[in-house]
């Protein structure tokens, strides 16, 4: 009873803190902002609602749910409040989301500590998203690792976005390699998910560009739809357009095999 106490005396101070941070930078406060806003389409589950007392409360914000997800276990919750509780993870990922909220969240600290800076963006597939991050001490990294899973790959299904797995960044960097008509061949694999890829015929270039993603060792590569004014672009330059229908190539020790028909190699080149 006393340590369920405790648990909830940190919870309210810590919600009231975020709620109320005082001389707080831009980022700050931007950061401060996004944990504690309420999303518009998020709804009450007056239906399913929860067992314990502990979860009936107003859990409406990244914040809330956050830190009542990170201690499920010292709360004891039963089978069927833990998954009450992940699904309201995965519904406020969809208010967000409907708000035109795009958001991925990060773990950060440890030994190495926390950046000044907890909140930036990325790109994904021309996706312009927030990265929140969750600080931690080197002791309680593990509470938050069941929100940000499901948060994140709820937000990562609504945006159709593969999520990174461990083989993800092998693919990042620029490969080179000749055609089986000896024409020079290049590829960079981006971040961001984008791909550009061109072969040099001296007098001209086949090109094109989109989006990639991989499953364990197999590289994925999908060319973006041409829009009228790439058309008549193209018709007026000596670039000629390639289209990659899920275009597949695998990873081996640095080395890019295609799959398809035209059975390309590319060798990954140093930075």
């Amino acid at each position: 009873m006393r340590k369920t106490v405790f648990i909830l005396s940190f919870i309210f101070s810590t919600l009231i803190f975020a709620q109320n941070p005082e001389s707080s930078t831009l980022y700050e406060k931007e950061y401060y902002d996004l944990i504690n806003y309420i999303p518009k389409s998020l709804e009450s589950d007056s239906i399913n609602k929860p067992e314990s007392r502990l979860l009936q409360t107003e859990l409406n914000t990244i914040s809330s749910i956050q830190i009542y997800s990170g201690f499920r276990k010292d709360f004891k919750l039963n089978e069927s409040d833990n998954e009450w509780l992940d699904n309201r993870i995965n519904q406020i990922a969809t208010a967000l989301f409907l708000d035109g909220k795009r958001i991925l969240v990060s773990a950060v600290g440890g030994y190495s500590g926390c950046p000044d800076k907890m909140i930036d963006t990325l790109k994904l597939k021309n996706i312009e998203i927030t990265n929140l991050k969750f600080c931690h001490t080197c002791t309680d990294g593990f509470r938050d690792e069941k929100f940000i899973e499901l948060f994140n790959d709820k937000m990562y299904s609504l945006m159709q976005i593969e999520p990174p797995n461990r083989k993800t960044r092998l693919f990042y960097g620029k490969y080179e390699g000749r055609t089986k008509d000896r024409f020079e061949a290049k590829l960079i694999i981006k971040e961001d998910r984008t791909f550009k890829f061109w072969i040099n015929k001296g007098h001209g270039s086949d090109f094109t560009e989109g989006f990639w993603k991989n499953i364990d060792d197999t590289l994925i590569l999908k060319s973006r739809n041409l829009n009228k004014d790439d058309n008549i672009s193209f018709a007026l330059s000596s670039a000629k357009w390639i289209q990659f229908n899920d275009l597949e190539f695998r990873l081996k020790k640095g080395k890019l095999a295609e799959l398809n028909g035209e059975k390309l190699k590319l060798k990954q080149k140093a930075e």
